[in-house]
């Protein structure tokens, strides 16, 4: 036994002698450099490529089996642009000896310096990698049959990666992309064990035009027997130059803390937050990966930030808004869900300043996306976002003619596209001087048709209903409007829409036309149509036809009358009337007011194109002591004096016709002078008949209307 044991003893002496023998040794007797000519040969004969190993090659043997290599150069596949595919300023592998003979990985970091990856894809779509991707066994030579010994456990050191330059060519696509100054390090890489990772690099591309910086930091985890993939905490910063960035350049910042699970199909985000122009935008989310598809759901929230800054970090030059304390505060949150082709905000939280704004939005299909909304509004004034008017400019009013010259073309292709059911809701909002409330709408677009229908809100004190539809299937859309308004108050509404109280009183007014066109000024040309309107105790703000009348007369007569203090208005107890449209011309022939002084008529037409008015009004005084100086003009009983209104919309010219009046009040006079003669004469008795006393007042009548008419006339 006992010398079974000391033999035992020999040989394992002898092979740990023979082992450090062969650790010390080999490297003296064996240089690497010695088969520097036959590797490059060998890649030559296995993959078409030169090979140029121009720096040494060193070998170590214990603890660690590994060589590092200074400079190399792997060519170019044929037929590509670059010279050499891939080349390195050091490469260094280093494997621990012993566990390696146990099936066990252990490698020191692996280092890699000077990296220059050139990666091609050619105008055919072949890549300049795809031979080396093919792999396989010497030419000539079988591969083994069945699978290489697998490794029970595997750990590396880490990666150093340094000074790396990668760029890519797509000859198909146009573009090409270069990253430069990459470098990546980590800690130790262990199976199921986080570890620390740093990466930063330069971008730059030519399509499009860009270049830019990104580093980040955090820890990583990946574990191939669980197949899970953790990112805690993992920071990224990047800065962007380029002409497609607001005002030349973007900066972001991201935040990530997510598990992958490749056994469950799944990932949870715990948090994605991305950070840039002020404004912060937070994720979360899970997803599972169904026999029917990808299916998540999660929130996103952005936090109060603010738009004007945000678009001050954009570059743009500062917004002017009619009111400056705008665009101060804004946030939103929204629950998230939906698949590979639908997405679900529901429910959706806004708020802008004061306003807040809920509701909802489906998307389906997004190669044709069909939007299904819901949204309600609390609050808004869209007045005090838009631009203040320039000095020495009226405030711009809800016109027809402001709106036409705000309004740019529609987009039709966008509106053919459309596929939207949706509903519109406000409390209270004010958009071009007008105040709604209780505004809702209902809006539907498909294959062109674009339809808002029912369309209702409360206004003035009275009620708003209508639809609107547009047609673009065609070439020339076509646009119809059907509204209504009952119990609307003038004033306020026509001070809202002008910026002058025009017109008072409470009324009901309804239109309906249609149009063709895409521009404005092709809408107010094909405008066709007709309208409808009356109003009850109200007045004509800006002319008192009343007055008018009375200084004609007192002109007539040489004499003046004292200044007044009566407001500048012609009252009326009821003013209705029609109009029709016949391509921008609106027409109306049967405008009437009645007052207790005075009943007005009135026909004329406004060209909506130019925007100019020419209409005359016909007033008549009815013979009354009441109303607006009816006292005065009761020798103007029965006369009609005509009026004439010339100008543009947002200037009306009012002239009375003085030659008119006074050949009217000449022959009232004249009627009256008839009148008290003719009834005043009787026949006399004996001898003169009844006819010849009436041709006798007759002349001396004839001669006084003459003396009269020249008076009145100065003629």
């Amino acid at each position: 036994m006992k010398t079974i044991l000391k033999g035992l003893g020999v040989i394992i002496v002898v092979a740990a002698a023979l082992i450090v023998g062969v650790i010390i040794i080999v490297p003296l007797l064996v240089d690497p450099n010695d088969y520097r000519d036959e590797i490059e040969v060998k890649v030559k004969d296995r993959t078409g490529r030169e090979l140029k190993i121009e720096g040494d090659i060193a070998l170590t043997w214990y603890p660690w089996l590994g060589f590092e290599m200074g400079s190399v150069e792997l060519g170019n596949a044929p037929g590509f642009k670059a010279p050499v595919f891939a080349s390195t300023d050091k490469v260094a592998i280093r494997l621990k000896l012993i566990p390696l003979l146990r099936r066990k990985l252990v490698m020191d970091t692996l280092e890699v310096h000077g990296l220059h990856l050139n990666l091609e894809k050619n105008s055919k779509g072949e890549t300049n990698w795809d031979d080396l991707a093919k792999g396989g066994s010497e030419p000539g030579e079988p591969a083994e049959p069945g699978r290489a010994p697998q490794l029970a456990a595997f750990a590396i050191g880490g990666l150093d990666i340094q000074n790396a330059n990668i760029s890519w060519s797509d000859a198909q696509a146009g573009q090409q992309y270069t990253v430069r100054n990459f470098s990546l390090t980590t800690g130790a890489l262990n199976p199921g064990n986080p570890v620390d990772v740093s990466v930063g690099l330069d971008l730059q591309s030519t399509e499009p035009p860009m270049s830019g910086r990104m580093e980040g930091a955090g820890q990583l985890e990946m574990n191939p027997d669980t197949q899970l993939f953790r990112a805690i905490g993992f920071n990224l910063d990047a800065g962007f130059q380029g002409e497609q960035f607001p005002g030349g350049k973007m900066e972001l910042s991201l935040f990530t803390d997510l598990v992958a699970d490749g056994k469950q199909n799944s990932i949870r985000v715990n948090s994605l937050k991305l950070n840039t122009l002020g404004m912060e935008a937070d994720l979360t989310l899970s997803g599972q990966l169904t026999a029917e598809g990808p299916k998540f759901s999660g929130t996103l929230k952005v936090p109060d930030f603010s738009p004007r800054s945000m678009l001050e970090n954009l570059g743009q030059a500062e917004i002017e808004t009619a009111d400056s304390s705008v665009l101060a505060s804004a946030s939103m949150e929204a629950g998230i869900s939906g698949t590979d082709n639908s997405l679900a905000l529901k429910p959706i939280t806004m708020k802008l300043d004061e306003s807040n704004l809920k509701g909802e939005i489906l998307v389906q299909n997004f190669a044709r996306p069909a939007i299904g909304f819901s949204f309600g509004l609390d609050q808004m004034d869209a007045d005090r976002y838009l631009p203040p008017p320039k000095e020495g400019e009226p405030a711009a009013a809800g016109t027809p003619g402001a709106a036409g010259a705000s309004a740019g073309g529609l987009p039709m292709e966008t509106l053919r596209t459309l596929n939207v059911v949706g509903k519109l809701a406000a409390a209270n909002f004010k958009v071009a001087k007008l105040t709604v409330t209780d505004f809702n709408a209902d809006i539907t677009a498909k294959n062109g048709l674009i339809q808002i229908t029912p369309l209702s809100a409360k206004l003035y004190q009275g009620v708003y209903a209508g639809n609107i539809r547009l047609d673009a299937r065609g070439d020339n859309p076509k646009i119809s409007l059907n509204e209504k308004l009952t119990g609307i108050q003038a004033g306020p509404l026509v001070k809202d829409l002008q910026g002058e109280e025009k017109l008072t009183g409470r009324g009901d007014v309804s239109i309906q036309v249609n149009a063709i066109g895409a521009e404005p000024e092709s809408v107010k040309k094909t405008l066709n149509g007709n309208a409808a309107f009356i109003f009850r105790d109200g007045a004509v703000k800006g002319v008192n036809i009343g007055r008018m009348i009375r200084e004609a007369r007192a002109k007539l007569k040489g004499q003046s009358l004292p200044p007044s203090e009566e407001p500048e208005q012609t009252d009326f107890a009821e003013l209705t009337g029609t109009v029709t449209f016949t391509n921008g011309l609106a027409k109306n022939t049967d405008l009437l007011a009645k007052s207790p002084l005075l009943r007005i008529t009135g026909a004329g037409q406004a060209d909506l194109p130019s925007e100019t008015v020419d209409y005359r009004v016909q007033a008549k005084i009815v013979g009354t002591s009441k109303g607006q100086g009816g006292k005065e003009l009761q020798e103007l009983r029965g006369v009609t004096i005509p009026i004439r209104i010339t100008g543009t919309f947002s200037e009306q010219k009012y002239a009375l016709d003085a030659a008119a009046l006074g050949k009217g009040l000449a022959e009232s006079k004249v009627k009256g002078i008839i009148e008290e003669k003719i009834g005043a004469s009787t026949a006399p008795s004996g001898t003169t008949s009844a006819t010849e006393g009436v041709k006798e007042k007759a002349g001396e009548v004839t001669d006084k209307a003459k003396e009269l008419i020249k008076g009145l006339l100065g003629n």
